[in-house]
């Protein structure tokens, strides 16, 4: 399934980006979800630090795109393998897992309003870029490298508590707040990172998360980095404020708001795999906006989940509002089963999800399309854009 799966984005992929062009140093006592994070202590000089024990039950905070959208609580995923929510929620079946370093994209952005002058503060902002939510409960392992890709030095936790942090799919985001003591501070020799690469994979073997930045650091190893855990960004539920618009745009479309139409699109097919257009229209009396991705699966005639989408792009774009009766369209490609040598069925229709948590219903749209039996059928979908 895996093989088939990234040779159709190989394939697929070129119809679909031709229609959107116009672990080993890690932050001492990094934790996934129910583990234990460290701080330093007066004698953070030498190494030393404290752990400070996580509740094995969290309050979790869900992050959204821009906004809070709720806080409940919540046994981290590691513990039970999914939550309460989950049991009406086909979409997230295996509830939220712990959040893996390719499901994410890190932005390496300077607090110039935190920085002092002995310390550069800054944030890591994660976003999650992939079709399932993922949690994270504690500190990322974070390194600086040269531009060889050498560490220069690592992290330590600062904090004491952390708080179990959900982040749903398609762009939901978290933030962990650093400072970088300069090195004048510490008397050390100078050297500047070339960038920052934070691990999130409870194992550290995901590779990492890497972004530009270049901050001074102690070229000698000396611990100058400090990093706070993940947690959620902060804003009204489903609420967007692009920072070049002052005024907020509505909350975000929920399902039951929309509806939803499945088109073929010939024009964007190419061989193995078929175009389509998913045209998604505000039914409701009520404003609404729009960006990223939907959450998408393919079900049968009772509900069964019989295939699943993958994201193309990494552009979720600008939101955009929605007023009674306007569209918003979704460009996808499906595999042809016959190309892939599986048996096929017939699909009945497709549940997107819109809302941002994942807790809604589902926008559901007729789509009568060949799909693998197997389940192993993956529809390529970008973002939303206006129509």
């Amino acid at each position: 399934m895996h093989t088939k799966r990234m040779v159709f984005r190989a394939l697929a992929g070129v119809a679909l980006t031709a229609a959107f062009t116009g672990g080993p140093a890690m932050v001492a006592g990094a934790a996934g979800a129910g583990g234990q994070g460290a701080v330093p202590t007066a004698s953070a000089a030498t190494g030393e630090v404290a752990a400070a024990d996580a509740s094995t039950t969290s309050a979790a905070t869900v992050a959204g795109v821009g906004g809070l959208a709720a806080e409940v609580v919540v046994t981290p995923a590691t513990e039970t393998g999914a939550t309460a929510a989950d049991a009406g929620d086909p979409a997230a079946v295996a509830g939220p897992a712990h959040c893996e370093d390719s499901q994410l994209v890190m932005d390496y952005v300077e607090r110039p309003d935190r920085s002092t002058a002995e310390a550069l503060a800054f944030d890591l902002v994660f976003t999650n870029a992939g079709s399932e939510p993922c949690s994270f409960d504690g500190w990322p392992g974070l390194v600086a490298e040269d531009a060889d890709g050498g560490t220069l030095t690592w992290a330590l936790a600062s904090g004491w508590t952390s708080t179990l942090t959900v982040l749903p799919p398609n762009g939901g985001r978290a933030v962990a707040e650093g400072t970088a003591e300069f090195p004048s501070v510490s008397g050390c020799v100078e050297a500047t990172s070339d960038r920052l690469r934070a691990y999130i994979s409870s194992d550290g073997a995901g590779g990492g998360i890497v972004d530009d930045a270049r901050i001074p650091v102690c070229a000698d190893g000396t611990w100058s980095l400090w990093l706070g855990p993940v947690m959620p960004l902060h804003g009204a539920p489903g609420e967007v404020t692009p920072p070049e618009d002052p005024d907020p745009l509505p909350a975000k479309c929920q399902d039951e708001q929309l509806t939803l139409e499945f088109v073929s699109r010939p024009d964007l097919s190419v061989d193995g795999a078929s175009g389509f257009e998913l045209v998604f229209t505000n039914a409701s009396d009520v404003a609404c906006s729009l960006w990223g991705w939907p959450g998408l699966i393919v079900e049968s005639a009772d509900g069964s989940r019989i295939g699943s989408s993958w994201t193309v792009g990494d552009d979720m774009g600008e939101p955009f509002v929605l007023e009674n009766g306007d569209t918003a369209i979704v460009l996808g490609s499906a595999p042809d089963p016959a190309a892939w040598g599986c048996e096929a069925i017939l699909a009945d229709h497709l549940r997107a999800y819109v809302t941002s948590d994942g807790a809604g219903p589902g926008v559901v749209g007729i789509a009568q399309i060949p799909v693998c039996a197997d389940g192993s059928t993956v529809l390529e979908i970008g973002p939303f854009t206006a129509a």
